[in-house]
């Protein structure tokens, strides 16, 4: 894994475990080249940022090259922001459309990117479109623009948090092991391998997630009139979406949608 243990995430359960599988130790690609993409591509005064694959604050090249060998993607927060940012800037571009396909990632640098989207669509039109997977930190994001699209067969939503924690002592007793750990704080060591969670640490870790949870769900119900029984982790279909206002309409493809951008503010 490539971030610290003990720490929620805003993922689908099966990109997490996919992510995994993920050796990022392996030194098969250490000297990966990193090639800069285009930060956006402009068309007619529409800007479209990409946002696809599992999504971390920062992607080392190296990071990149591993998961792909695995067939994983992955996609840096702080470079797509810088994007953003960036889009906002160009006087040529009048409107910014998110292009995404991502199963959500890590806390950590969701709320900045969500921030960044939020304040850029005060000055320049900001859309968001899905034709894959729109969940979790990518939903968070995505729900900050001011109008969503998305495929019928796109999956969207998820608005929950994981934190999955391997209470792996029973598998010491049986090695003939015994951790013994020697910490300061009583929460310092949770999640220490070959032990268990206390009862303080486990109400720790459900506040935090819960907290997250709040804070995502508070993001969202900002800008969009869901119900609270439609933000419990699921998951749903693009035309489901749309009837329980996750999304605002239904678009086939991204051409179709950046031809209508287009065609809407006369370009």
């Amino acid at each position: 894994m490539i971030t610290a243990p003990m720490q929620p995430w805003l993922i689908t359960l099966e990109a997490y475990r996919e992510l995994c599988t993920v050796n990022f130790q392996s030194p098969a690609q250490g000297n990966a080249v990193d090639e800069k993409a285009q930060p956006y591509e402009l068309q007619n005064g529409l800007a479209t940022v990409r946002i696809h694959g599992t999504m971390l604050r920062q992607v080392s090249p190296r990071q990149k090259a591993i998961a792909a060998i695995c067939g994983v993607r992955l996609c840096s927060m702080e470079e797509t922001a810088a994007a953003l940012l960036q889009a906002a800037a160009d006087p040529a571009v009048h409107t910014i459309l998110l292009d995404i396909d991502s199963p959500g990632g890590t806390v950590n640098g969701t709320p900045e990117l969500a921030q960044v989207v939020r304040t850029i669509a005060k000055d320049k039109h900001v859309y968001a479109f899905t034709a894959g997977q729109c969940c979790s930190a990518a939903y968070w994001v995505a729900s900050q623009a001011d109008v969503i699209y998305a495929a019928p067969s796109a999956t969207v939503g998820s608005i929950g948090v994981i934190l999955p924690v391997v209470d792996s002592s029973a598998l010491y007793d049986r090695c003939g092991l015994k951790m013994e750990v020697f910490s300061a704080g009583k929460y310092k060591s949770t999640g220490m391998d070959g032990t268990s969670l206390t009862a303080e640490q486990r109400d720790r870790l459900t506040q935090q997630v819960n907290d997250t949870w709040a804070r995502f769900k508070q993001a969202v119900t900002r800008r969009r009139a869901i119900d609270e029984a439609d933000m419990e982790g699921q998951s749903f279909y693009g035309t489901d979406a749309r009837d329980k206002r996750l999304v605002d309409a239904c678009a086939g493809s991204l051409a179709a949608v950046q031809a209508k951008l287009i065609a809407r503010h006369n370009f």
